[in-house]
């Protein structure tokens, strides 16, 4: 049978829902909501902690599972107003660096036992 020639049930069979990587956010100019579908895990752990803590704001509308049964993606309406782009790299002085290195340190020989660092 030709690729084109299968059925909807023999598609779904053999497609590997691993591949399928999609992460969109959906809204137009105004709305007050956005969907959004995510298929990342720190995303969905976001949206269900978001969910959790306001669930009047935040509904998950979809759920979809993989082959062992955990999600492996979901569909939320969320405010339009939780949606933020930013860049994240930032331009540091050297005494700045200094001075988170001297933080990272001091957490580090705390949260070690003596002689494990």
């Amino acid at each position: 049978m030709k690729e084109f020639e299968k059925t909807t049930a023999e598609v779904e069979k053999d497609r590997d829902y691993e591949l399928e990587q999609e992460n969109c956010i959906e809204f137009l100019k105004g709305s007050k909501t956005a969907t959004v579908t995510f298929s990342q895990g720190r995303f969905i752990s976001k949206i269900y902690k978001l969910a959790e803590k306001f669930p009047e704001d935040v509904q998950i509308v979809a759920e979809n599972k993989n082959k062992e049964g955990n999600v492996s993606s979901i569909v939320a309406h969320i405010p339009t107003h939780y949606l933020n782009i930013s860049n994240r790299k930032r331009e540091l002085s050297d005494e700045e660096r200094k001075a988170i290195g001297e933080r990272l340190s001091g957490w580090r020989s705390d949260a070690m036992p003596e002689g494990e660092i």
